[in-house]
């Protein structure tokens, strides 16, 4: 396997297994909550969650949710490092796979899973051979209650957890993907791995249960092996041909079709004797389950699948209808079964009629409490659906009655308030909501205009002080030149020296002079950090939160792209928000209101960086240079100490702001902020400067 296609693996490998949820693609419709006959998938804090001891892996979501939100992470990652590892392995196919990759060339598709690293790769249908002749048996000899095939597991775990009485119908025969794997532990030990590649989620957890759990070691699905052969660049179209390893099947490579397992026993039948039944489909068959339950049906042997055949599997990725998945198997099948020679299979499968083919299946029913009617009425009730006049039944919720969904939400399993006609009728209360809203936006945003005229007023004073800074800096030096001279001059003065008035004024005055430029540097200095833990993103947010309410950022995308564990960092926050509210203010009006602000966190070794970008016009090259400097501006009304004080803020916390721009594409402004610092640090940092 080359390194993509490992490292696709690796990644897979710390992913969490089991059916998930995509948050951002689902959009809350509820069709999965219709589709699943289990109610297993249910509605909690506005998020969908399926509820795994309820699931039988049916895949119903899967295929289903129009928004492709629902999706498997399986065993890809373990099966990963496995080849890694250097161990034999049996690629083992199910049936139905050339409906799923290219049947014209199979053996092509034996050489592509060989180079990714399979010592042998097998084809599943002759486990199905196994299998017709145990069900040929079992049928030749039941003169008992009606069969069910337990060949699909889906329908088996139905009837496990749901219609336990049914249990003793089950066939007590494998499936053939557990008949497959019993085959290569005779063959080949328990040294040899083997991996099932199946397009069907309910063979995963068929894998694992107690019953069967051990004898295939792993299973992944169609749409991984496609993902690790696009991922290491392998294309079949210009491999060489290989031939399948492992004892050869013959007529059951057309069980994944309708019918398949019946075909592959040689048996026909008449409809009109009804001793054999065959029913597929999610609703036809757990309808036929119940009705067999309640002893409305009387048959021999019920051939059971609940999709359209394992062609109409969740993870065959292929644009060919169902029916041109049947047509492919079945010119596959012929075409195979042409090449062999029919005694040469009786004696392979003579071989291995010493394997137990045999199976338990345990009870593990799922019991939902039934509520009480008071507490259907009452739940009901709060939605405004007490039948007859209410209820809609309209199925927008995911439910085919209204009584069905208030069960539902007494079991836990829905939210009574999801409910469209309950939410339209509470329209008139969000309108209220939202004018109230409308209100308080507006005393915020008059609150953030004084925020902001506090703002500039700072900036104004800051201004003051650094000219102040200036004025006492330049006026100190000669003043206390006059001051030392006036004293020398008045020592030697005679006592009764008229002119001693004078030099006592002059020294009187420069003290006093002294005492207002000392004033002056007390207003000057910069405010004293106040340091202590502070979350850099909180922090954004905040300053965001003050400003995306003005009428200056109505027509401005704000895209954020924060770093998650940001670590906390020791640092003003106050002042730091200061920085923050400069950069972005002065984007939005560079942007004149208009255009997209990205903010983006990231660490970076020992230190967080801060990087805001916009799509305005761009700084011209020869003020990039005095882009710092107090009271160099180019707007009309600038103070030109924003940015100014921005980088002094940012110095004194020991880090770099930096801005990178083009004209016409905008600026970047880039803030880098160093972590373990201490209040040490801060104070020795504000000593020099």
């Amino acid at each position: 396997m080359n390194n993509t296609g490992q490292d696709l693996i690796e990644h897979e490998e710390h992913t969490n297994r089991g059916l998930t949820i995509d948050s951002r693609k689902c959009r809350l419709c509820l069709y999965c909550v219709q589709l699943c006959p289990s109610k297993a998938v249910k509605l909690e804090k506005d998020t969908i969650k399926v509820i795994p001891e309820r699931c039988i892996l049916c895949a119903s979501c899967i295929k289903g949710c129009p928004q492709h939100a629902m999706s498997l992470y399986g065993g890809l990652g373990t099966v990963g490092s496995v080849l890694a590892s250097g161990a034999k392995t049996i690629a083992c196919l199910d049936p139905a796979f050339p409906a799923a990759f290219d049947a014209e060339s199979p053996r092509r598709f034996v050489t592509a899973l060989k180079k990714l690293g399979f010592t042998e790769v097998w084809e599943g249908a002759f486990g199905v051979e196994l299998v017709s002749q145990a069900y040929r048996r079992l049928l030749d000899s039941n003169t008992g209650s009606p069969l069910i095939s337990s060949f699909c597991p889906a329908i088996v775990f139905y009837i496990q957890k749901y219609l336990p009485q049914l249990i003793p119908n089950l066939a007590p025969i494998v499936s053939p993907m557990i008949a497959i794997g019993k085959v290569a532990r005779h063959i080949k030990g328990n040294d040899w791995k083997t991996i099932y590649i199946t397009p069907c989620l309910a063979q995963v957890g068929e894998s694992v249960a107690d019953e069967v759990a051990g004898v295939i070691d792993h299973v992944i699905t169609f749409r991984d092996v496609q993902r690790i052969l696009d991922a290491a660049g392998i294309d079949q179209g210009k491999l060489e041909e290989t031939e399948f390893d492992g004892p050869r099947p013959f007529l059951g490579r057309i069980m994944p079709v309708i019918g398949g397992l019946n075909r592959s026993m040689g048996s026909s039948f008449d409809v009109l004797e009804d001793e054999v039944s065959v029913a597929y489909g999610r609703r036809q068959v757990i309808g036929l389950l119940n009705q067999l339950a309640s002893g409305y049906i009387r048959a021999g042997f019920l051939d059971l699948v609940y999709c359209d055949g394992c062609i109409d599997g969740p993870f065959i990725d292929r644009e060919l209808s169902v029916l041109g998945r049947r047509h492919v198997i079945a010119r596959y099948t012929k075409g195979e079964m042409a090449k062999q020679n029919m005694s040469d299979v009786h004696k392979e499968l003579e071989k291995y009629q010493g394997i137990d083919l045999g199976r338990e299946f345990r009870n593990t029913e799922e019991k939902l409490t039934a509520p009480s009617e008071e507490e259907i009425e009452t739940i009901l009730k709060k939605i405004d659906k007490l039948p007859p006049s209410n209820n809609l039944d309209c199925r927008a919720c995911g439910y085919a009655t209204c009584r069905d969904k208030a069960i539902a939400v007494a079991q836990g399993l829905a939210d009574a308030q999801f409910c469209l006609p309950y939410l339209l009728d509470q329209s008139n209360k969000i309108y209220q909501q939202l004018e109230k809203s409308h209100r308080e936006l507006q005393k915020s945003h008059q609150e953030l205009e004084h925020a902001q005229y506090q703002l500039i007023r700072t900036e104004k004073l800051a201004a003051l002080g650094q000219l102040a800074a200036g004025v006492a800096h330049e006026i100190n030096n000669p003043l206390g030149t006059i001051t030392i001279y006036a004293h020398i001059l008045l020592k030697t003065m005679e006592t009764e020296d008229p002119r001693r008035d004078d030099i006592a004024l002059i020294i009187n005055e420069a003290n006093r002079t002294k005492g207002i430029v000392q004033g002056l540097l007390s207003f000057a200095r910069e405010t004293k950090l106040k340091p202590g833990d502070t979350d850099i993103n909180e922090l954004l947010e905040d300053a965001l939160g003050l400003l995306v309410n003005q009428s200056l950022f109505q027509n401005i995308k704000i895209k954020k792209n924060f770093a998650k564990d940001l670590p906390a960092i020791f640092a003003d926050g106050t002042q730091l928000k200061q920085v923050f509210l400069n950069i972005v203010l002065n984007a939005a009006q560079a942007m004149e209101g208009k255009g997209n602000l990205a903010i983006t966190t990231w660490l970076q070794k020992d230190h967080i960086k801060i990087r805001i970008r916009d799509t305005g016009p761009g700084i011209l090259p020869e003020h990039v240079a005095k882009l710092f400097n107090p009271f160099f501006t180019t707007k009309e009304k600038g103070t030109g100490l924003g940015l100014a004080i921005s980088y002094g803020i940012i110095e004194r916390h020991s880090g770099k702001i930096e801005v990178d721009t083009e004209l016409e594409r905008g600026s970047t402004f880039t803030i880098s902020l160093p972590l373990g610092r201490d209040e040490k640090d801060l104070q020795d940092e504000t000593k020099r400067h």
